[in-house]
């Protein structure tokens, strides 16, 4: 029986080496859940190039203590072919990130036999399918535990402890950097620049940050999730996404002001068949929005980096799973709690024990983002002047949407002033079609702002 499951690790940045820092610290008990010993074989990262070769020689002296956990030949290698080309490798975790080349050496892996583990959302949200038909073919595994919430198990929830469940509802902060934004922000402390000067500054974004502040790291995670609950391929076109880019200051202290704290969600909502079409169903709407939720509310208390996901199921009720969304080991956690579990199911030659879904499934009705209904905050900059309130009334009432409230502040300039109106729960897309009439009123000298006010 095999004694040794061999690791090949491509990736050594951050979360590569939270990965070899757990496997080595606590490989006895590691190994001993695995049911075999786990040993990393192989470390490839281009750092050590010929130009980095003391990092290598740094690195082996550094681990020479690790006795049985490391070859005594050659582990930091710039060439990823010596994983490849290794037929003692049972398992190869991908952390290089981006799309190529890691979807074509996931695929490789593949092919080669081996077990894959990744973090890499990118590859996973857009070939899901194309991934797992791989992975079938070879009698092989993938893994992507990572992939949303970092240290969050919410791929085991969904897939595991949820499977008695169907979850009808999910709301999510799944992106530290934009959490971390806005937590700053709602504080006073800064404004949006700052704060997102202060986000790299403490390896919290990245150099670029487009993905998060854009909402399009959210949306890969939602797409995998989702995937996940539908058992059928969601994909990042599938959901509509909005980024945080936009949002003042303002309007969160506004906001806050009147009970609401304002988050980036990622939202999975069942959507009612608009009434009077008779070949209407029910359908499953997909967003990435900044919206306000009341302050009393579980999610509005998750802040920082931090990341949480609210399920709403039949059975389980709703719950709430809690964690640092960003970090070497959180992140780290869920790649080696992956390697755990494909190092027991090779030892178990158990080839479709894992994982125990498939996307085979016709997928729902993709309802538009338009179809949602909700209640909503809008601000309305206009003239200082009688009649203007009563005439924005009047056409948001034309279009079935009901004022709840209405709060009139000080202006930006002497010419205009903010007019904020809460409404009750109307139609997306009327409420869109209310909003285009009136910015082309004379009297409305900016755009109108708008969000979603959650109630979950």
């Amino acid at each position: 029986m095999k004694k040794t499951i061999n690791i090949g690790l491509a990736g050594y940045g951050t979360v590569g080496k939270g990965v070899m820092s757990l496997l080595l610290s606590k490989n006895e008990d590691l190994s001993a859940r695995a049911g075999a010993k786990l040993r990393i074989k192989r470390v490839c990262d281009k750092k050590f190039a010929a130009k980095d070769k003391a990092d290598a020689r740094r690195l082996s002296e550094q681990n020479k203590g690790y006795h049985g956990l490391l070859p005594e030949s050659k582990v930091y290698t710039p060439d990823i072919e010596d994983i490849f080309n290794d037929p003692e490798i049972d398992i190869f975790v991908e952390l290089i990130g981006g799309y190529q080349p890691a979807k074509r050496f996931i695929l490789l892996a593949l092919e080669r036999g081996m077990d894959v583990v990744t973090a890499n959302k990118n590859v996973l949200a857009k070939d899901f399918n194309e991934l797992l038909a791989a992975a079938a073919k070879n009698k092989r595994r993938i893994y992507f535990e990572a992939t949303a919430g970092a240290g969050i198990p919410i791929i085991a929830a969904i897939n595991e402890g949820f499977c008695a469940n169907e979850i009808y509802g999910l709301a999510g902060i799944l992106n530290g950097t934009t959490n971390y934004i806005l937590s700053e922000m709602s504080s006073g402390k800064a404004g949006f620049n700052e704060s997102l000067k202060k986000a790299q500054k403490l390896g919290f974004a990245e150099a670029d940050p487009t993905l998060d502040i854009t909402g399009g790291d959210s949306a890969s995670k939602l797409a995998i999730l989702s995937s996940l609950i539908f058992k059928s391929h969601i994909k990042p076109s599938d959901i509509y996404t909005e980024g945080i880019e936009k949002i003042q200051p303002f309007d969160i202290k506004l906001g806050g002001e009147l009970g609401y704290t304002i988050k980036l969600f990622t939202l999975m909502e069942k959507v009612k068949p608009e009434q009077g079409k008779a070949s209407a169903k029910e359908g499953v709407a997909f967003q990435v929005v900044p919206a306000f939720i009341k302050s009393s509310h579980p999610l509005a208390s998750v802040s920082g980096a931090f990341n949480a996901v609210y399920i709403k199921s039949d059975a389980a009720g709703e719950q709430m799973l809690y964690g640092p969304g960003a970090g070497s080991l959180p992140a780290a956690s869920a790649v080696v709690s992956d390697i755990v579990y494909s190092a027991r199911h090779i030892m178990e030659k158990s080839a479709l024990h894992m994982p125990f879904f498939d996307l085979k499934k016709k997928p729902p009705r993709i309802a538009d983002a338009r179809e949602v209904e909700s209640c909503f905050y809008l601000r309305f900059t206009a003239e200082d002047k009688p009649g203007v309130l009563a005439r924005i009334a009047d056409i948001l009432a034309d279009h079935g949407i009901s004022v709840a409230s209405v709060v009139q502040k000080d202006g930006f300039s002497p010419k205009a002033v903010p007019i904020v109106v809460l409404t009750h729960e109307a139609r997306t897309g009327d409420l869109i079609n209310a909003i285009g009439e009136i910015d082309k009123l004379k009297m409305v000298k900016e755009k109108t702002v708008y969000y979603r006010l959650l109630d979950i």
